[in-house]
């Protein structure tokens, strides 16, 4: 494939050496000083796909022109969910290819499908209260992060008693529908996302710690290869499922 590479950070190496390695080149690349083209149909090298690594406030922006152009993109920009009804829609409008992920750790993914296979348990055990706290390192912009986030949404949707988010410091009682999730800026931590349960008797602790960018970047390219020739908005469970089951499975319906 032929890549163009949106995001010039430590991400943005880390995806372009994997992406080599992986026998890609990389066409195009765009950064804060050279950002993204206004043109209709600008020159991008010829570019099968992006892979964007850049800034929140940069997402959205990014997210249209790609659509505008009919170039699949693969996301990892975190901070912006809050406008993903906005994207949803500019994909449906636009026929156009995007795959978003608050992180494309393939382990952090079986962690989220291993606590939606835990929340039904817990449900059953209302002694056990659960909580999620992340660290990451100091230029981190978002909090808590999108993965702390994804993992609390693999809670919510299991635990019937636990119906709402409560995030960073609480200066109060928690209130028991709760889950309280939390975040630590720390030095030059990549990731960490611990869960806990915790009861009178004892505690568990499911915890993803990154050992390095390449887990990330490989799990970018590896959607980047997957996306072109789809259409839809799409995430990596997306890609995941269609592993698991097989090269002749068909993705769900990517707008539902």
């Amino acid at each position: 494939m032929r890549i163009a590479l949106v995001g010039a950070g430590q991400m943005g190496r880390a995806v372009e050496q994997v992406a080599r390695e992986r026998g890609h080149e990389v066409a195009a690349r765009f950064d804060e000083y050279q950002p993204l083209p206004e043109a209709a149909a600008p020159d991008l090298g010829g570019a099968d796909v992006a892979i964007d690594f850049t800034a929140p406030g940069a997402a959205v922006g990014n997210i249209r022109k790609y659509c505008r152009w009919g170039l699949p993109a693969v996301v990892g920009t975190t901070g912006w969910y809050e406008r993903l009804d906005e994207v949803r829609g500019l994909v449906a409008e636009a026929g156009a290819a995007l795959l978003y992920a608050p992180n494309f750790s393939v382990g952090v993914q079986i962690l989220v499908r291993a606590l939606a296979a835990v929340a039904p348990l817990l449900d059953a055990f209302p002694e056990y209260d659960l909580g999620v706290h992340e660290w990451h390192h100091v230029r981190k912009v978002d909090s808590p992060s999108g993965t702390a986030l994804q993992l609390a949404g693999a809670l919510l949707g299991g635990v019937g008693r636990k119906t709402r988010l409560e995030t960073e410091t609480q200066h109060g009682r928690i209130a028991p529908e709760a889950l309280h999730v939390t975040s630590s800026r720390v030095g030059e931590v990549i990731g960490r996302h611990i869960v806990t349960l915790d009861s009178a008797f004892d505690a568990l602790e499911l915890k993803h710690e990154a050992k390095g960018r390449t887990g990330f970047a490989f799990g970018a390219v590896r959607a980047a290869e997957w996306l072109p020739g789809k259409t839809g908005l799409f995430t990596l469970d997306d890609v995941l499922e269609e592993m698991l089951a097989g090269p002749s499975a068909s993705p769900r319906d990517p707008l539902s």
